[in-house]
């Protein structure tokens, strides 16, 4: 049943803001000397997301050089293709294996799609998911009436088909079918309901499945139109933002209500996309895209990739790991959606969430009832912030030990958006066993006495070295190979002494707030941000220090910005 894919191919942007990697070793890639790290621009110190030194947001990320933006097609990802079908089909639908992610050089997804297409292997994968999806949801009439605006009677109810088809179609590919569309999907269906031991239920299935599998589901097709008003800039048209706004927004399709103002042309504007964007936040869909962006960029990936040595750490389980990373996603969530905090509170908090194996682990009480509750981190240990939580200290460690450059590293390029440039060939491995009581603090160091390897460690090292105080499975630990741990070091000419210290200091790092605008702006925008993105970045960043850093704020900004609805970020 599967239909032709296109054989379009999106067309990306060069340059990029070095995004999340794995903890996958101690040979790195980075920039700088082998003292305290510093960042590009100077020392760039500053209070709650403000900027000082050379003044401006953008300045602070060092963006690349790049050209001007170009439309492209978006190639749903894995989450976007699930939570569509199941938005559309119902959540108990089923959904095997398909295409995996391109997340090469630890990209977000939305960015990796926007530059690949569907494989011939992907096609038939495609097919056989939505088979199976389709085949659950048309298993009986009831189903089957949650799918469907009206059930035809027969393969002779053509009305009724043709009202079914239109309004699930313009929801699955963003916008009205074309009338030839309508007639093929329409015919399919009607053709299969009138063969012998068929049904009008089967034929609608097939009906569902063959929109489901068009490149017009399966790619979001947002190229824009020249705009005269607009000095013929690129603009998005209402039912492209609509698209937008649903992919972004909850990682999904339209609802009626987004589709419906589209075709009433209130999403031409700022306000219209605004107003818009303010109820989508308000649904529960929020919640689950935002989820999807907290994993990418604080190391869900990595965390799920991770093990531990059994005998070396036996608390560490899969139900512990789990609970981890939901422990950080409602963290998040808690931020944004409930207390609309400020971002950068977020380094310094001792407030998480735990179930009863995170708060054995953590040293909390239990609760008499096990469950998902708010909690207040103990001040002994020293668990604190987001550099503090299980998921992140778990993810970017090895099996059997700790690995400062790979910490290192997810705070450099999450946290500080310090690009890393690849590491020199060549480099010596590190010794497999740290020598008779030597700490890794020491190896590290003496290896970075190579001018090669300072390049890179002088740069992460420092700041791994302030999460050693935990160990490769977050549990605190005050000695390394039977030797007191070193946490000291230094940003920016700023010095901290363990975990707690080094957040407070990030949390002062001017770039702290500007950095995680632009990991949002390119996630959303599915796209690695450059040069040519700056004024944009500069308008989002201040308003985001005026807000008080609430990220709520931002995605509204965001997605009602010249940025989001025109191809290009600024006029020409």
């Amino acid at each position: 049943m599967a239909l032709a894919l296109s054989g379009a191919l999106a067309v990306g942007c060069s340059g990029q803001i070095a995004g999340n990697s794995g903890a996958g070793g101690d040979a790195p890639t980075g920039t700088g000397g082998s003292g305290s790290v510093s960042g590009s621009g100077g020392n760039q110190t500053g209070g709650s997301g403000g900027t000082t030194g050379n003044g401006t947001p953008s300045s602070l990320l060092n963006l690349p050089d790049g050209s001007k933006p170009t439309p492209s097609l978006h190639k749903l990802t894995s989450a976007e293709f699930a939570n569509s079908v199941h938005d559309l089909l119902g959540d108990g639908a089923p959904l095997s294996v398909v295409e995996p992610d391109n997340v090469a050089n630890g990209i977000f997804a939305p960015v990796g799609a926007a530059v690949v297409s569907i494989s011939p292997a992907g096609v038939g994968q495609y097919e056989a998911a939505l088979g199976g999806a389709t085949e659950y949801a048309f298993a009986d009439p009831t189903r089957a009436a949650a799918v469907l605006s009206c059930m035809p009677t027969g393969p002779t109810d053509k009305t009724c088909a043709t009202q079914a088809l239109s309004a699930f179609g313009r929801r699955a590919f963003r916008r009205p079918l074309t009338d030839a569309e309508t007639t093929r999907f329409v015919t399919l269906a009607t053709t299969i309901a009138g063969k012998p031991s068929s049904s009008i239920l089967s034929g609608m299935r097939h009906a569902v499945w063959a929109i489901l599998q068009s490149p017009s589901f399966l790619y979001r097709v947002e190229l824009g139109t020249a705009s005269p008003a607009d000095g013929g800039r690129l603009k998005y048209d209402n039912f492209e933002i609509a698209s937008r706004l649903a992919g972004t927004l909850w990682g999904s399709v339209p609802d009626d209500t987004l589709l419906d103002a589209a075709a009433q042309g209130k999403l031409a504007t700022s306000d219209g996309v605004r107003a818009q964007a303010e109820r989508m936040m308000a649904d529960p869909r929020a919640h689950r895209a935002f989820t999807t962006f907290v994993g990418e960029l604080y190391g869900k990936r990595e965390l799920d990739e991770a093990t531990k040595d059994p005998a070396m750490f036996p608390a560490f389980t899969t139900t512990l790991r789990d609970a981890m990373q939901h422990e950080l996603e409602q963290r998040l969530d808690d931020l944004v959606f409930t207390q609309k905090g400020d971002y950068l509170s977020l380094f310094d908090s001792k407030t998480t969430f735990v179930n009863n194996e995170l708060a054995a682990y953590y040293g909390l009480p239990a609760a008499a009832t096990d469950g998902w509750r708010k909690a207040t981190l103990p001040d002994s240990p020293p668990r604190v912030g987001l550099l503090g939580a299980g998921a992140i200290l778990s993810a970017f460690a090895h099996p059997q030990r700790t690995s400062a450059t790979a910490r290192g590293k997810f705070v450099a390029n999450s946290l500080l958006c310090r690009s890393i440039p690849d590491p020199p060939p060549g480099i010596a491995p590190l010794p497999s066993t740290p020598g008779p009581n030597q700490t890794w603090r020491q190896v590290l160091s003496q290896h970075r006495t190579a001018a090669q390897c300072a390049v890179c460690h002088g740069v992460l090292d420092p700041l791994g070295f302030g999460m050693e105080t935990f160990d490769a499975a977050a549990k605190y630990r005050t000695t390394d190979n039977g030797q007191p741990i070193d946490a000291t070091g230094s940003i920016d000419g700023m010095a901290f002494n363990g975990l707690a210290e080094m957040s407070a200091v990030i949390r002062k790092q001017a770039v702290a707030g500007p950095c995680f605008v632009s990991k949002v702006y390119s996630y959303l925008q599915g796209r690695s941000v450059n040069n040519q993105d700056a004024a944009a970045l500069d308008a989002l960043a201040t308003r985001f220090a005026s807000s008080g850093n609430l990220v709520n704020q931002l995605l509204l900004e965001l997605v009602s910005s010249d940025a989001f609805r025109f191809v290009e970020p600024v006029k020409p």
